[in-house]
């Protein structure tokens, strides 16, 4: 199995190569209900997360809403 690193919210991580935003979530255990993703300063539509593939270096952030009153 090959691994690459992506720069997730700012600390590096060791991912599988070619993982899914889909898999990538699971991975962390982030619900993928009330968040964003950007990946390289662009963010990233939820109808796409299953295809897009991440690639070595990739920089992620994990974006998260926040409720309130």
């Amino acid at each position: 199995m090959k691994f690459m690193d992506i720069l997730l919210n700012q600390k590096i991580f060791s991912v599988m190569y070619n993982i899914s935003i889909t898999n990538l979530l699971k991975e962390v255990d982030v619900d993928s209900k009330y968040i964003a993703i950007e990946v390289n300063g662009e963010i990233i539509p939820k109808s796409k997360y299953d295809d897009y593939l991440l690639k070595n270096n990739d920089r992620v952030e994990i974006i998260t809403a926040v409720g309130g009153g």
